[in-house]
C-alpha cells in the first residue's frame, strides 16, 4: 500500500529556475540523456532529406487523399453496426461531435500533412527526422500546401475590455493565441517509431507490453504496500480531487477524431467485448485484452473500445504531429461559458444540475460531483447579475454580463492558484514554484501535451470505489458509476457534503479505476489508467527516463543514468519495479504515465516530485500569458478586485452549496466547520462593491 507522504525534508528542487516557460513550435529530439549515458540516437548521423521527383504532384495526391478517406470515414456515421449502441454501458464515453465547415476544412488540412509525412516515413525514416527538425530549407521551399495558407486574420482593439470566448486576441501581438481548437504542445520532439505516427518500440524493436497487462500488475503491487496511517489527518479531500478535474476540462477539450456528424462512439470491439468487431470503424484503435486477465478474462471479455484523439496541423505547417485541444488554454472557466450563446435575457447562465451551467449538457463522461462544482461558479455569475441590477444603474445587458463574467473567472482564477495549487504543493514547494510574474506577451498560452498524457493524470490514481453522500446527517456510500448515469436521483448539496467527508484513495488503485469506470451496471466497465496509457503512447510521449531527466535537468537536480532496472529505486518501490522487469525490456521502454506513481513525494505535498515540476512549469505558462489574469487585468476596478479577493472556495459553498455547515478548508478531510449564516453575512457587508464593478 502506497505512503501518502515522506519526510524527506526540504527537497533541493528549486522551481524558481523555471523562467523559460515557452514551448518550442518545433520541438527537437531530446538528446541529453543519451549524450550523458552514451546510448546511441536513431539517426543522429544521418543528414539526408526526403527525395521526390515532383512535390507539387506529391502534395496533389495527399490532399485527394484526405479528402476521399475523410468521406469514407464520414461514412460509418450513417452504419448503425460500426457505431456503439445506447444499450452498451461504454456509450457517449467516446463519443464525437460534428464539424463546423471551417473544422472540416482544418480536419482535411490536417490529414494532408499526415498523409504526406506517412508517405515520406514510409520511404526513409532518418530524412523525415531532419525535415521535421528544419534542416531540409530545399524541401521548405519546393512545398506550396497553398489550400493550407491562408490564415485568418484578426484586427484586435486594444481598449476593448473583455476576454473574448475562443481565446482570440487574449494576446494581442499574436491574435490565435490560446484559442481553442489550436494544438498541444510538447517539451522535446515526440517518439514516434517512425517519427510521425506509428507507436513508438521497445528497445529492441519490439511492441511495447499489453496495456492492461502493465496496468493491472501495477494495481496488485501498489495492493501491498502499506499505507501510512499517521497522515490521516491531512488526507487530500475528494473534493480537491474533482476541482482538479474540473480545472483539466477547462484548460484541455479532448476531441477523438471526428467524422463530419455528430456520433455516440464509433465501434471497435463487439458489444459483448468478445473480439474486435467486424463492423470496426476506421477511426477506432481497439485495446486488446489478454485471456489470462484476472478481471476480464472471466467475463469472455478480449476487446475495450478506444477512440485516438484527434491530430492539429489545420495550416499543414511541417512539424511533428500534436493533438488538438477544443478548448481554450487560458483558465477562463471556457467549458461554462461556450461560446458565449447560453444567457438568457437578463444576461443570466442558463442552468441545469446543481445549478451547473447547462453547456455541460453535451459532457457525458462527467459525475455529478463536478456538475455541484462547476455550479458553484454559473450561480456566482447569476448572483452578480442580480446584485448589479439591484443597484438600479441603467447599463446595457452586455456590459453586466461581461463585468460578471470577469468577476467569476477572477474568483476562479484566485482560487487555483492562492487555494487548490497551494494545498496541492504544500508550502515549501509552492514558494519554490515561485508563482511571481508579469503578463508576457511573447509568451504562448498552451497546454503541454507531456502534461495532458502523463503527469496531469496524477489525481486519477486517487479516485476510490465509492463517494459519499450526507442525507439526513446520514453519511452513505454508494459506487462511483451511479453519479456518472443517475443525475437526476442525487440532492446536490448531499453529494457537497460527501466530498468534504471522502479522502482521495492513496494505498492503491481503485476497481472502479482498473475495472469498472463509467459501467452502468458495476461489471462491465474500462480501465480508466489504460486509457491514460494508450493516451499518452497515441501522443507519441517518450519514455519516463527521459522526461525525468529532462525535468530535473530544468530544476537544476542531479541526472543519472537508467541502465537497470534495479536503478529506478531513486523513483520507484520494489513492487513497482518488479512490474517494470516482468514487462519492459529496459528501464529505457517504460511509459511515461507511471511519473504519477513516483515515491519521492516532498513533505506537505500530494504530488510526486516530477508530477510537481511539470505542474509548477504548466501552471506558470498559463498565469503569465494571460493578459486577462485578474492580478494585473487593467480593466477591472478596484471594487472587483476587492470581491475576487474576498470571494473564496468557502464563501461560494455558503453562498451556494445549501449547506448550512462549512469546512474553514475544503481542500481536506476532518477540517473544523462553522455556520453558513457567517458568510452571508460577511456578504452582504460587501453588498455595494457589485454596485462599482
Amino acid at each position: 500500500m502506497l505512503r501518502l507522504t515522506l519526510t524527506l525534508g526540504l527537497l533541493s528542487v528549486a522551481f524558481a529556475f523555471f523562467d523559460d516557460l515557452h514551448l518550442p513550435d518545433n520541438p527537437l529530439y531530446y538528446n541529453e540523456y543519451s549524450r550523458q549515458c552514451r546510448i546511441p540516437v536513431k539517426c543522429a548521423s544521418d543528414s539526408r532529406c526526403p527525395e521526390v521527383y515532383d512535390w507539387k504532384d506529391l502534395e496533389r495526391w495527399a490532399q485527394r487523399e484526405a479528402y476521399t478517406r475523410f468521406e469514407w470515414e464520414s461514412s460509418f456515421t450513417d452504419q448503425p453496426c460500426s457505431l456503439i449502441s445506447k444499450s452498451e454501458y461504454d456509450y457517449n464515453l467516446f463519443s464525437t461531435g460534428g464539424l463546423s465547415t471551417d473544422e472540416e476544412i482544418g480536419v482535411k488540412n490536417t490529414m494532408t500533412t499526415d498523409i504526406l509525412l506517412e508517405y515520406l516515413s514510409e520511404k526513409a525514416k532518418c530524412p523525415v527526422r531532419n525535415l521535421l527538425e528544419g534542416r531540409c530549407p530545399s524541401v521548405n521551399q519546393s512545398l506550396s500546401l497553398e489550400k493550407c495558407k491562408h490564415k485568418p486574420l484578426y484586427k484586435c482593439d486594444p481598449s476593448y475590455p473583455y476576454r473574448s470566448y475562443n481565446g482570440i486576441c487574449n494576446n494581442l501581438r499574436h491574435a490565435t493565441w490560446g484559442q481553442a481548437g489550436n494544438p498541444l504542445k510538447l517539451e522535446i520532439a515526440p517518439c514516434f517509431d517512425d517519427f510521425v505516427s506509428k507507436q513508438r518500440r521497445s528497445s529492441t524493436g519490439k511492441t511495447l507490453p499489453n496495456n492492461r497487462e502493465v496496468v493491472s500488475d501495477i494495481q496488485r503491487a501498489l495492493s501491498k504496500l502499506s499505507t501510512d496511517k499517521s497522515s490521516a489527518e491531512h488526507m487530500f479531500s475528494i473534493f480537491g480531487l474533482m476541482f482538479a478535474e474540473f480545472v483539466t476540462s477547462d484548460m484541455i477539450g479532448r476531441v477523438m477524431k471526428r467524422a463530419r456528424n455528430a456520433t455516440g462512439g464509433f465501434r471497435g470491439c463487439l458489444a459483448d467485448g468478445k473480439g474486435p468487431s467486424p463492423y470496426k470503424a476506421p477511426l477506432t484503435a481497439p485495446l486488446k485484452v489478454l485471456p489470462n486477465d484476472t478481471n476480464y478474462g472471466p467475463k469472455d471479455v478480449e476487446c475495450l473500445n478506444f477512440s485516438p484523439i484527434e491530430n492539429a496541423n489545420d495550416q499543414c505547417d511541417l512539424r511533428y504531429p500534436t493533438k488538438r485541444n477544443t478548448a481554450t488554454s487560458y483558465l477562463d472557466l471556457s467549458g461554462m461559458y461556450a461560446d458565449g450563446q447560453q444567457y438568457d435575457e437578463n444576461g443570466k447562465l442558463k442552468t441545469s444540475y446543481c445549478g451547473a451551467s447547462n453547456t455541460f449538457d453535451r459532457n457525458h463522461v462527467i459525475s455529478i460531483q463536478f456538475m455541484a462544482i462547476a455550479g458553484l461558479f454559473a450561480k456566482l455569475h447569476n448572483y452578480c447579475i442580480d446584485r448589479v441590477r439591484s443597484c438600479g444603474q441603467h447599463r446595457n445587458t452586455e456590459e453586466i454580463t461581461e463585468k460578471c463574467r470577469a468577476l467569476t473567472t477572477g474568483v476562479y482564477q484566485r482560487i487555483v492558484y492562492d487555494e487548490w495549487l497551494y494545498s496541492l504543493f504544500g508550502d515549501d514547494l509552492f514558494q519554490q514554484c515561485n508563482f511571481t510574474c508579469e503578463y508576457d506577451e511573447t509568451l504562448e498560452s498552451t497546454v503541454s501535451s507531456t502534461y495532458t498524457n502523463a503527469p496531469g493524470r496524477f489525481q486519477h490514481v486517487w479516485i476510490p470505489d465509492h463517494f459519499t453522500v450526507v442525507q439526513d446527517s446520514q453519511h452513505i456510500q454508494k459506487p462511483v458509476f451511479e453519479f456518472f448515469h443517475n443525475f437526476h436521483s442525487f440532492d446536490c448539496p448531499s453529494v457537497i457534503e460527501g466530498m468534504f467527508n471522502d479522502s482521495i484513495r492513496v494505498d492503491t488503485l481503485s476497481e472502479t479505476l482498473i475495472n469498472t469506470f463509467f459501467t452502468d451496471d458495476g461489471v462491465h466497465g474500462h480501465c480508466l489508467l489504460c486509457l491514460d496509457l494508450e493516451r499518452g503512447r497515441d501522443a507519441g510521449l517518450c519514455p519516463l527516463v527521459l522526461y525525468k531527466h529532462y525535468f530535473d535537468r530544468i530544476s537544476e537536480n542531479p541526472t543519472k543514468c537508467y541502465n537497470s532496472f534495479d536503478d529506478l529505486n531513486d523513483i520507484f518501490y520494489k513492487e513497482l519495479i518488479d512490474v517494470f522487469k516482468k514487462h519492459y525490456e529496459s528501464p529505457f521502454d517504460i511509459d511515461a504515465l507511471f511519473l504519477i506513481f513516483e515515491n519521492e513525494i516532498p513533505d506537505g505535498s500530494f504530488m510526486p516530485r516530477t508530477v510537481a515540476a511539470s505542474t509548477c512549469v504548466q501552471f506558470k505558462n498559463l498565469m503569465c500569458s494571460d493578459r486577462f489574469f485578474y492580478s494585473w487585468n487593467q480593466f477591472m476596478s478596484p471594487a472587483m478586485k476587492e470581491l475576487i479577493n474576498s470571494i473564496d472556495m468557502v464563501t461560494l459553498l455558503g453562498l451556494f452549496g445549501e449547506i448550512q455547515r462549512l469546512p474553514r478548508n475544503p481542500w481536506f478531510v476532518h477540517s473544523e466547520t462553522f455556520s453558513a449564516d457567517e458568510v452571508f453575512q460577511e456578504m452582504e457587508s460587501k453588498r455595494h462593491l457589485f454596485c462599482r464593478l
